[in-house]
């Protein structure tokens, strides 16, 4: 149940994280945020990660903690990671503007 926890903290912080980054905002969130939003999803995004670590040593110990947390953070950033790609994947392509010249 530790890893399942610490998984969804780690997912849940680096998607924070990312809807933080005014570059992914329009792909993961649909739109731009204002700046206070964006800090405070920089800060839960943070927090989140640091509760994963709190639950992992907690839950197996300080030293298989911290290496569960590292294959946590893995699996949870590259979660995130392929759902911001594959939102990026369907959308269509813009058309470029053609060159005079």
């Amino acid at each position: 149940m530790t890893h399942i926890i610490a998984i969804a903290l780690c997912i849940a912080g680096f998607a924070s994280l990312c809807a933080a980054m005014v570059r992914h905002q329009p792909d993961f969130v649909g739109r731009k945020l204002d700046a206070g939003t964006s800090r405070l999803l920089r800060h839960a995004g943070f927090s989140l990660l640091l509760a994963a670590l709190a639950v992992d040593m907690i839950g197996l110990g300080a030293g298989y903690g911290a290496v569960a947390w590292c294959a946590h953070l893995t699996l949870g950033a590259g979660l995130v990671l392929f759902r911001l790609n594959r939102t990026i994947a369907r959308q269509p392509v813009k058309a470029k503007p053609a060159r005079k010249g």
